[in-house]
């Protein structure tokens, strides 16, 4: 069995477990409400996978982009509030690129189950697998003079990691835990930079997180 089998079989036990309604008088002509009995919906539900930025932040293999402003940034420094960070398993299929992604394995974003999304995931590329990302809010710290504006500080940048792009987020949240800070709840103050991978004739950019310092 593969991951993403392995990943539609926990997505289908998952969603199978959810509760459903009972209809014990219902004519047999008449087809049984599939409506889910459980907790009433929270401020967590309602907020999950809630990203409310300013800009996007994108980045390639030369650099940091807020927006589509141009030039091209080397870096940026930026306050993370870790507390608001999503974390999410994503699918990407297609060409142009579809991504589909879920924050509790048993339901996608658009309101399908998990394991829906990932089969029709793979019967448009049998290679598409989940990946481990996360959606951030970054507030910028310093205003950044562009070619023809000025990014104030305050801006909030967001961004959702890519397949490989999750590993430099992960490498923060370790040192962090080895220095013991909290990178569930503390607000950091980091510089975001960027890192080229090539893999196969194909060259991108992750973002690179460097020099933290805990301010909250």
């Amino acid at each position: 069995m593969n991951n993403i089998d392995a990943a539609i079989n926990q997505a289908t036990q998952a969603a199978g477990n959810i509760p459903q309604e009972a209809a014990p008088n219902v004519p047999a002509t008449v087809a049984p409400q599939n409506t889910a009995v459980g907790r009433p919906m929270g401020l967590d539900d309602a907020m999950a996978g809630a990203v409310t930025v300013d800009e996007w932040l994108k980045v390639n293999e030369h650099g940091l982009q807020i927006g589509a402003k141009k030039p091209l940034l080397e870096e940026i420094k930026v306050r993370i509030d870790l507390s608001d960070v999503t974390y999410n398993e994503t699918v990407k299929y297609g060409n142009p690129a579809t991504y589909r992604k879920t924050y509790d394995r048993v339901m996608a974003s658009d309101g399908s189950t998990w394991a829906q999304a990932l089969s029709e995931a793979r019967s448009v590329d049998p290679r598409a697998r989940p990946y481990k990302s996360a959606d951030i809010q970054m507030e910028m710290v310093d205003d950044v003079k562009l070619k023809e504006e000025t990014v104030e500080a305050g801006t909030t940048l967001g961004h959702s990691f890519s397949t490989t792009g999750f590993k430099a987020f992960a490498k923060l949240v370790k040192q962090m835990t080895k220095d013991g800070a909290d990178p569930s709840s503390d607000t950091v103050e980091v510089t975001v930079g960027y890192v080229e991978q090539s893999s196969n004739g194909n060259t991108w950019g992750i973002l690179d997180f460097k020099d933290y310092t805990v301010v909250g």
